[in-house]
């Protein structure tokens, strides 16, 4: 009779992969992105440039246009740059799908009992096949989410140019604010000193001293206000451009362009938005994906594990081989949770695309009404409004040096002037802003530019149109 000893078991678990499933290159991760977006922008995204750090250095020393704000970003933006990272997180989860679950191997001894000395082997090799039986399944899931990251590398590609263009839109504007307060608060510190002179020759009233003091500390409150705003716009386009230090010493030029003459053509701009939209085609990708999942999770709800291998076993000094099969049993483990979890997830996809697609179409016609308001009050302001007030300053200025009205009249017509001048800027500006946001739109992306901060209402007199012409 022998009697077991001692037994000694061992276990040892060796991953395998398929033979010839590699990460990804990064041709194959970014080439499709980099064609995407060279085909929805006609631009490209520098941050692999060896040179780029050269590039935007001269690009910094040179007074910046919008195009070259544009370029700066899409090199140095950090957030893009994250993105694109989720790519590689992403391009990683496809090789993941090609490799199967550990190959087990069991070791066992057992030492003989009374009188007898040998030590009996056995050994276990098994590899679990449901891996590789569900392996088109983990890849198509893997492909299904490296799709839905490279949709959404390409709209905040999208995304970033708009809200480069816009915040340029913006700093142009508080720009030409400045100018235009400067010009006003010279103009109303000299009426003010004017009527000092006079008001110490007796020749103004106290009325009209305190008068022309106010305007003149209020022009001053607006100086320092329009100051305020551009360094504001400054330190937005800085955050949009991603420079920091000594990159910040920038200086920007141009003025804000003129709005056309004719509305642009938009009426397709919902139907466009809803083709285009990259968002939605992440979000299909996602369901695409999480139905994947529920397939897995629903096969190893009732076969969790299925291994074959090899069983062998050394006995009375001969080596013995035979195969080995092991199966997993769903006794406490039949994918609740998982099956559960793909479930809520393809419902979301579903719910989420729906809820996309609605605001896709909503913020298409909000963008449509923002161009064309602005168009429409812009134009209005240049070729009615500006003229009038203009012709109202000459006429009053006429009736002043013939001593028919007071110095206070005329410079109540040319405020007013001004303010009409502010007013058409502020739609230049606004116009420029929503025509950025309908490109993006039209492109594929979604980016939000509908609740801009607070406008900037005061541009500067050399921004005023001459009446009757650019």
């Amino acid at each position: 009779m022998r009697r077991t000893l001692s037994p000694l078991g061992l276990s040892l678990a060796l991953s395998l992969s398929v033979a010839g499933c590699v990460t990804p290159s990064r041709t194959a991760v970014f080439g499709p992105v980099e064609r995407e977006i060279d085909q929805r922008l006609g631009a490209s995204v520098g941050w692999g440039d060896a040179k780029l750090e050269q590039a935007v250095a001269e690009l910094l020393e040179r007074p910046l246009d919008q195009q070259a704000a544009v370029r700066i970003a899409l090199a140095k933006n950090k957030r893009l740059q994250a993105e694109y990272d989720r790519l590689g997180i992403a391009a990683s989860e496809v090789a993941a799908a090609t490799v199967l679950a550990p190959t087990e191997v069991d070791l066992e001894t057992q030492l003989g009992g009374e009188g007898d000395d040998e030590v009996r082997f056995g050994i276990d090799v098994t590899q679990d096949i449901l891996d590789l039986l569900q392996m088109p399944q983990r890849r198509g899931v893997a492909r299904a989410e490296l799709a839905a990251a490279r949709a959404r590398a390409v709209a905040t590609t999208i995304e970033l140019v708009a809200t480069a263009e816009a915040t340029f839109v913006d700093l142009l504007a508080a720009q030409q604010a400045l100018e235009l307060r400067q010009t006003a608060f010279d103009a109303a510190s000299a009426s003010a000193e004017i009527v000092e002179r006079m008001y110490a020759a007796g020749n103004a009233t106290d009325l009209e001293l305190a008068r022309e003091r106010d305007r003149r500390e209020q022009t001053r409150i607006e100086l320092s206000r329009a100051q305020l705003d551009v360094e504001l716009a400054r330190e937005a386009l800085n955050d949009v451009l991603g420079l920091s230090g000594k990159e910040t010493r920038w200086t920007a030029q141009g003025r804000l362009p003129d709005v056309p003459k004719e509305p642009p053509a938009l009426d397709a701009i919902e139907r466009d938005a809803i083709a285009a939209s990259l968002e939605i085609a992440a979000i299909r990708a996602e369901a695409e994906a999480a139905a994947g999942r529920l397939g897995i999770a629903r096969l190893r709800a009732w076969l969790p594990e299925l291994g074959v291998g090899a069983s062998i076993e050394r006995e009375d000094g001969a080596w013995h081989a035979g195969p080995a099969l092991s199966i997993g049993l769903p006794i406490f483990n039949q994918q609740q949770g998982p099956r559960a979890r793909a479930n809520a997830e393809l419902r979301q996809a579903r719910n989420r695309a729906t809820a996309t697609a609605i605001e896709l179409r909503a913020a298409a016609r909000a963008a449509r009404q923002r161009v064309l308001q602005a168009h429409s009050e812009a134009r209005h302001l240049f070729e009615a409004v500006l003229p009038l007030r203009q012709r109202i300053v000459d006429e009053t200025l006429k009736q002043y040096n013939a001593m028919n009205a007071t110095t206070f009249e005329l410079l109540t017509t040319r405020r007013e002037l001004v303010e009409g001048g502010s007013q058409y800027i502020d739609a230049v500006r606004r116009f420029w802003r929503a025509s950025a946001e309908a490109r993006a739109l039209q492109r594929g992306g979604f980016p939000r530019l509908g609740t801009e901060q607070r406008a900037q209402t005061s541009p500067s007199s050399s921004a005023l149109p001459a009446p009757g012409g650019h």
